[in-house]
C-alpha cells in the first residue's frame, strides 16, 4: 500500500522542479533614446520692476507706475489676462555702512507671449520703462504632448532594434515585452533661451530638440 504513496509523492516532486525551471526565463535590458526637433512656438518671458528709496511709498508709486505701463503695453498687443501674472509687491531692507537706510521694492511680471513676433517689441518697451531685469526666456511649443509621444516611439523602436540584434548574437530570438521604464519626464517644453537685445529687429529661435528616454526589458526565447 505505501507504493501509490512514493509515486504521487515522485510526481509531485518532477512537477516542481520542471515549474521552476519554466519559471527561469531569460531577458535582455535595453535603453533606447528619441528626439523631434521642434520650432518654438511661443515664450514665457519674465521681468521685474524694481526701486530703491529710503521711502517705501515712494518707491511703490514708482514701481506700481511701471507696472501699469507695461500692462497698457501687453493690453495693445492684444495679450490676454489669462496669460499675464503679477506677482506681489516685495520689499527687501538695503543696508549700507551698517546703517539700515534704503529699502528695494520689487515686482515682477510673466507674460505668455503667444506670438513671437511681438517679442522683441515687447523687449524694447520694457526697457524704456526702466526694466531693472529680464529673465532668460523660456521658449514653448504648443504641441508638446504630440511630439513626446513621436519621441517616445522613436525611443521604443530604437530599443527594441537593439534588443533583436542582441537576440540573434545570442543565437536566440525576441519574445514579448516584459517591462518599459520611461526615465524621461514629458515637457512643457521650457527651453531656456538668451535674453536678446532689446531692440527691434528679428529674432530667429532656430529650432530645440524634444527627447524621450526608455529602458525596456524583452523575454529571450529559444530558437
Amino acid at each position: 500500500m505505501k507504493y501509490p504513496m512514493l509515486l504521487l509523492l515522485g510526481a509531485l516532486q518532477s512537477f516542481t522542479v520542471v515549474a521552476v525551471h519554466a519559471a527561469e526565463t531569460d531577458y535582455v535590458l535595453v535603453n533606447g533614446s528619441g528626439a523631434v526637433a521642434v520650432t518654438p512656438t511661443q515664450a514665457r518671458l519674465t521681468l521685474v520692476f524694481s526701486a530703491q528709496q529710503a521711502d517705501v511709498a515712494a518707491g511703490k508709486k514708482l514701481v506700481d507706475q511701471q507696472s501699469a505701463a507695461f500692462a497698457a503695453i501687453l493690453q495693445q498687443h492684444q495679450i490676454k489676462a489669462t496669460d499675464i501674472n503679477n506677482a506681489p509687491l516685495v520689499i527687501y531692507p538695503e543696508q549700507r555702512a551698517e546703517k539700515l537706510d534704503q529699502f528695494r521694492i520689487e515686482r515682477s511680471t510673466t507674460v505668455l507671449i503667444r506670438d513671437l513676433k511681438i517679442y522683441p517689441a515687447l523687449l524694447e518697451a520694457a526697457t524704456k520703462l526702466g526694466v531693472s531685469q529680464i529673465q532668460p526666456v523660456e521658449l514653448q511649443t504648443a504641441d508638446s504632448e504630440q511630439y513626446y509621444t513621436e519621441a517616445l516611439q522613436q525611443a521604443f523602436a530604437a530599443a527594441k532594434s537593439k534588443a533583436v540584434q542582441l537576440a540573434e548574437l545570442s543565437g536566440r530570438k525576441l519574445g514579448k515585452v516584459n517591462q518599459v521604464v520611461e526615465q524621461s519626464s514629458a515637457p512643457g517644453p521650457r527651453f531656456k533661451g538668451m535674453m536678446m537685445a532689446a531692440e527691434a529687429m528679428q529674432v530667429n529661435f532656430g529650432q530645440q530638440q524634444i527627447r524621450a528616454d526608455l529602458q525596456v526589458q524583452f523575454e529571450l526565447i529559444n530558437r
